[in-house]
């Protein structure tokens, strides 16, 4: 599992995460990504177009630095999540604290909304 900050301006952070977001991966990049989030005074843009596979430990690491973002007032959008990932999100009910989108114009939406 890798994360990558791969932009962002002084509203929002970019992030991308390819690979298995599964124990092994969760372990290899979960304490820096409650990390970013934690220390962060933006919103996040989560891009999970690598991320080829989400188990329910992903899926509490997604949640729980959603929560934390919106006890500071933040936002996170998962953008361009495959297939199998989006069903996943939308499936375990996370998609309704993060939004999930294709279209990044509509991420930034989303954020700012």
């Amino acid at each position: 599992m890798e994360l990558k900050i791969v932009g962002g301006d002084y509203n929002f952070t970019r992030i991308a995460l390819s690979g298995k977001l599964d124990v092994a991966g969760e372990g290899e990049i979960g304490d820096h990504f409650r990390d970013l989030v934690s220390a962060s005074s933006t919103s996040f843009i989560v891009d999970m177009s690598q991320v080829t596979y989400l188990a329910s430990l992903g899926i509490r690491l997604l949640f729980s630095a959603a929560k934390t973002l919106v006890g500071n007032q933040k936002k996170m959008v998962v953008l361009n999540p495959q297939p199998m990932v989006e069903e996943t999100l939308l499936n375990s009910g996370t998609a309704k604290l993060i939004p999930v989108t294709h279209d990044e114009a509509e991420a930034l939406r989303l954020l700012t909304a």
